[in-house]
């Protein structure tokens, strides 16, 4: 392997273009390919005859789902001072994040959220949180009305939880 880092050329010092790999190797058999791929990128563009690395980029190619964590990416940006509620709806809360986050992002981001489950929406919570990311924010109002947070390309989806498990359990 050490051949391998030594042809790499000027880009990179072996040293460097081997801590690149193992990181990218690493989070790739961890199942972060995301990370995988922004450092076997680096490897690959140093030495593109370099096997193992063309053929993780390969693997990655074909099976990472497309980023639908582009909104969680977004909504994590948007820091919420603060977050005062009690007892309200899930759609009030909703409703109350929507207007906070948009006055955290200074009318950037004002999240599309769809609540799936007749008797989610109408589950009351309290809520009281200082400095959170809009995207922590949801999974708190997920975890205080039993549901899940999922993402999807325009819209996060809070859905019922038992009903996932079970959906999950009945395509076993």
């Amino acid at each position: 392997m050490a051949a391998f880092f030594m042809s790499a050329g000027s880009l990179f010092a072996a040293d460097d273009l081997n801590a690149a790999y193992q990181k990218g190797r690493e989070a790739f058999h961890k199942g972060d390919f995301a990370t995988a791929q922004a450092f076997l990128t680096q490897v690959a563009a140093a030495n593109p005859g370099h096997t193992d690395t063309q053929n993780m980029l390969r693997y990655i190619k074909a099976h990472a789902k497309p980023e639908a964590s582009t909104l969680r990416r977004d909504y994590a940006a948007v820091t919420i001072p603060k977050i005062e509620m009690e007892e309200v709806t899930l759609t009030e809360a909703l409703a109350g994040l929507r207007l906070l986050s948009k006055n955290a992002s200074a009318g950037k981001v004002s999240p599309n959220v769809i609540v799936k489950g007749t008797d989610l929406s109408t589950k009351k919570l309290s809520l009281s949180l200082s400095n959170v990311p809009l995207s922590e924010a949801l999974e708190y109002l997920a975890q205080l009305t039993g549901s899940k947070v999922s993402y999807e390309k325009h819209a996060a989806i809070l859905s019922d939880a038992t009903v996932a498990v079970e959906t999950a359990s009945k395509a076993k």
